[in-house]
């Protein structure tokens, strides 16, 4: 790992994480921030330069990272409404590019119904490390398996989810425990029960830990989809530094210039800018805590 990375751009004045914390704490966040790579275009945003001061051009509602939907050549246009086309919809959003389907005989003619082509089905087991195979079922998903999302009838299960080592597990725990423990952090009931619980996207909590070390943050939610397993893959930002963040609010454009400049695995996937805060998300990853384990080592 390279003895030096570029700095990460100041984000809006505010109580500063680092002046705050205790020395314990502290190098667990440390420990975050060697583990994050930061793009080397020096923090710029990738889509470019914000409007000029004056131009009257309003500043972008988004700046979601390029992704096409898993295998979107595969799906053909299909009835709209149903539960499959509501899956279909789902995967192209949620999942990685490349991932394929499994269905069970019961699901499988819903699916094709709603677009979907024997191609994208046709997956019988993973064909390497890197390759996600998840099963639909019209059924009561096989022990063992997580539930990645549901659809009145059909549900989308990660038949073989990576388990975290004892290692991973005990460095997921600090993190959230060092971002729920800094004075600077500002959340609600639940998204604190979900940090207490160590219950986040590994991926997601590292730049959670980074910016609590920088800034502070301030957390609304750590949502996710009903009945879905998994650790938490979004989170609402409402403020950084103390400052709010969301639509209209000028610390927001620095705080997405931070998150665009991230590298994988730790660049969300989607960073939606709206009236209640900033939402970041990463797409569904099966073992995201060895991705990280791997990109930091």
């Amino acid at each position: 790992m390279p003895t030096r990375r570029p700095r990460p751009p100041a984000l809006p004045a505010g109580r500063r994480g680092a002046a705050v914390v205790a020395v314990a704490l502290l190098a667990v966040l440390t420990a975050a921030v060697t583990g994050l790579v930061l793009g080397g275009d020096g923090g710029q945003p990738a889509t470019g330069a914000p409007p000029a001061a004056g131009s009257g051009a309003p500043p972008p509602a988004a700046v979601p990272t390029p992704a096409d939907p898993p295998r979107a050549s595969d799906v053909a246009a299909g009835p709209t409404g149903t539960p499959a086309a509501e899956l279909l919809e789902w995967a192209g959003r949620e999942l990685p590019p490349g991932t394929r389907l499994r269905p069970t005989d019961g699901a499988r003619g819903d699916l094709l119904a709603a677009g979907a082509t024997d191609d994208l089905l046709g997956a019988t087991a993973p064909t390497g490390p890197g390759d996600l195979v998840l099963t639909v079922t019209d059924g009561r998903p096989p022990p063992g398996a997580r539930v990645v999302a549901a659809f009145d009838g059909l549900t989308l299960v990660d038949p073989s989810p990576g388990t975290p080592t004892p290692e991973q597990l005990g460095m997921r725990e600090a993190l959230a425990q060092a971002v729920l423990a800094n004075p600077t952090t500002r959340t609600t009931g639940e998204a604190a029960a979900v940090l207490g619980a160590a219950d986040v996207d590994m991926r997601l909590l590292s730049l959670l830990a980074v910016l609590t070390a920088q800034d502070g943050i301030g957390l609304g939610a750590l949502p996710r989809a009903e009945g879905s397993g998994g650790p938490a893959r979004s989170a609402l930002l409402t403020s950084v530094g103390g400052a709010p963040v969301g639509a209209g609010q000028p610390a927001t454009e620095r705080l997405r210039t931070w998150l665009d400049a991230q590298l994988p695995p730790f660049a969300p996937d989607r960073v939606e800018v709206t009236d209640d805060g900033v939402r970041v998300s990463h797409r569904y990853a099966s073992d995201p805590d060895a991705l990280v384990a791997d990109a930091s080592s």
